[in-house]
């Protein structure tokens, strides 16, 4: 028997408008079925986080914000990759993604991003 998910993750309302807007430019600048499918992967990825979302290393540029944010890389072509960032909420057993950060960004603007 398959074991249920031991968090549930939790999409910020500014994490929704990132992956929106990560929508936008993978629909410009690719295929409509490569934008699909990369659209599924990056979600699925943030989603995955139910069950091991400790597998992801520790953000220092967020520490100061005291969630101990971590983040996934999902690398979506050769030279650009998407950082997944989330922080963990042990007593609620949630986990909640706060970002989709696309490397061709300046990484100067995560601070303001994840507050």
């Amino acid at each position: 028997m398959e074991k249920g998910p031991d968090y549930i993750v939790e999409i910020t309302p500014e994490a929704e408008i990132y992956y929106l807007q990560l929508l936008d430019y993978l629909y410009r600048t690719h295929s409509k079925d490569s934008a699909d499918k990369k659209a599924d992967k990056i979600l699925d990825m943030a989603m995955s986080l139910d069950h091991n979302p400790y597998r992801g290393r520790i953000d220092e540029k967020l520490s100061f914000l005291g969630k101990d944010h971590r983040f996934l890389i999902y690398q979506y072509t050769s030279r650009k990759s998407i950082k997944i960032i989330y922080f963990i909420d042990e007593q609620a057993k949630k986990v909640f993604v706060t970002d989709f950060f696309g490397s061709e960004m300046d990484e100067k603007k995560i601070p303001d991003r994840n507050k």
